[in-house]
């Protein structure tokens, strides 16, 4: 049930890079930052930061970065590749502490435990990291999207593909990611909009923003997911 524990190795930045999942990273970071809209020398907490490539641009940009992330071979390449914030090995359940003045969690970060009441719990670990008026940036995949595009499976084609299957009872889906030999197997608990805005108002986040991507862009069953909250 812990797959996420040993998955994010070098193979997966190897078959994500192969499908294109890291393109277009330098308008990512100008569209976080913009959403984030914090002062210069602000600090961020990155909640699952992989291998620093959004944390370390905003560093080189100024911002006080610390980027956590379970996977040590993660973090060791974010060293390489990315230098200049901090990072920490650390489950995202409990981040350092401290108070930040904004958080992301990026690229479906979210939804990988076996218990639901896991995801709530560092929901609120987050909340509880941000100062008052903090903001959080999450991008994600939702339930809706997920039921457009995938249906039970999917081939994307080309030098990658994706098997897999959802279970629409408990809202997780297990898909298997192939790139010539590699072969990775995820699972990932699916929310609907509406069920991670009420999360986050649990949480404590006052002013919640649904947009469809990064740019601002609608919601809908066939966009991802943007939150911006405000503690």
């Amino acid at each position: 049930m812990d797959w996420w524990k040993d998955f994010f190795d070098e193979d997966y930045v190897t078959a994500w890079s192969a499908a294109g999942s890291f393109d277009n990273t330098a308008k990512t970071v100008d569209d976080v930052e913009r959403l984030l809209g914090v002062p210069a020398a602000a600090s961020i907490l990155d909640i699952a930061c992989g291998f620093g490539r959004i944390s370390g641009p905003l560093s080189a940009r100024g911002y006080r970065l610390t980027g956590i992330d379970f996977s040590a071979t993660q973090l060791a390449l974010a060293e390489q590749r990315n230098p200049g914030p901090r990072y920490i090995e650390a489950d995202m359940r409990n981040p350092p502490p401290g108070r930040f003045d904004a958080a992301i969690n990026l690229f479906s970060s979210f939804g990988y435990f076996a218990d639901r009441g896991d995801d709530i719990a560092a929901v609120r670990a987050w909340a509880a990291a941000l100062r008052p008026n903090g903001v959080l940036v999450m991008e994600l995949m939702h339930r809706d999207l997920v039921a457009h595009l995938y249906g039970q499976s999917v081939d994307h084609g080309g030098p990658v593909s994706e098997e897999g299957v959802t279970d629409w009872v408990t809202g997780v889906r297990t898909a298997t990611v192939t790139h010539g030999a590699i072969t990775k197997t995820f699972r990932m608990r699916l929310y609907t909009v509406t069920e991670l805005v009420g999360m986050l108002h649990d949480a404590g986040f006052q002013q919640i923003d649904a947009l469809g991507d990064l740019a601002g862009g609608p919601v809908s069953p066939e966009s991802r997911l943007v939150l911006r909250a405000v503690k």
